[in-house]
């Protein structure tokens, strides 16, 4: 009966930390998706992301770590949404892309 009970505490913990982990590393998306959005001139819509892909692999230091890849939607006029995607080892920015989207500068 110990390890039962001991198995069932230790599973809780473990996540209650998976959840808070991933709750700090969406916050962190969040806010680079933002800051990809400012320095496009882009505005960042809903201020939200959500998670696209999780999986295992390996940053760039060659470390085994878990890959998030969260989706936002960013526009550069009232009437368009563009996709952009941001993909996280941890908390180190693997990479970042946006779709293209029209600009109106030549018009």
């Amino acid at each position: 009966m110990y390890f039962t009970e001991l198995f069932v505490i230790m599973f809780l913990v473990l996540l209650i930390w998976f959840w808070l982990e991933s709750m700090r590393v969406k916050e962190l998306a969040r806010a680079i998706g933002g800051r990809i959005c400012k320095e496009n001139n882009v505005q960042f819509l809903d201020d939200t992301v959500h998670l696209i892909n999780f999986r295992p692999g390996k940053n760039k230091y060659g470390q085994i770590k878990f890959l998030r890849t969260y989706g936002f939607e960013f526009t550069n006029s009232e009437s368009h949404r563009y996709n952009g995607r941001i993909t996280l080892a941890d908390k180190l920015l693997l990479s970042s892309d946006m779709d293209v989207y029209r600009t109106d500068e030549f018009e």
